[in-house]
């Protein structure tokens, strides 16, 4: 089970989400006050989190922070980077407190193509003597 429970003297009730593998979210109930953000310009976004925890999701572990316990999770138009409380013994399903980290616009499903980019940059290089490939 990817869950670690809360180490601290008060209660061992809320446990935080850690993984090395996406985890799959079943639809959760959460308030809407158990959402912190790290800075105020994320609270606009903190409906569209909700929305995608309250449908379910998919939790994948952001590789670049090394600790297990950061996650994206896609919504409709962003990605928000977040740590995850949930209840104990509740199977997934309630969720204490969400940690906003961060929050970028979605690029799940667009194409990007550089190519194009590439050959315009070529042509420059060559145009201005320089012969050497890009």
């Amino acid at each position: 089970m990817p869950i670690v429970k809360k180490r601290n003297e008060q209660t061992e009730t809320r446990l935080l989400l850690e993984s090395g593998k996406p985890v799959e979210l079943p639809p959760a109930e959460i308030d809407d006050r158990a959402i912190l953000v790290q800075f105020d310009n994320l609270k606009p976004f903190i409906p569209e989190l909700l929305a995608a925890l309250r449908a379910g999701t998919i939790a994948e572990p952001v590789p670049v922070m090394l600790d297990g316990s950061t996650f994206a999770i896609h919504g409709e138009t962003r990605t928000f980077w977040v740590k995850l409380w949930h209840a104990a013994g509740t199977g997934l399903t309630k969720i204490d407190r969400a940690q906003i980290i961060s929050c970028l616009p979605s690029t799940q499903g667009m194409t990007v193509i550089v190519e194009i980019l590439a050959i315009r940059i070529r042509r420059r290089c060559w145009r201005s003597g320089l012969r050497r490939r890009v």
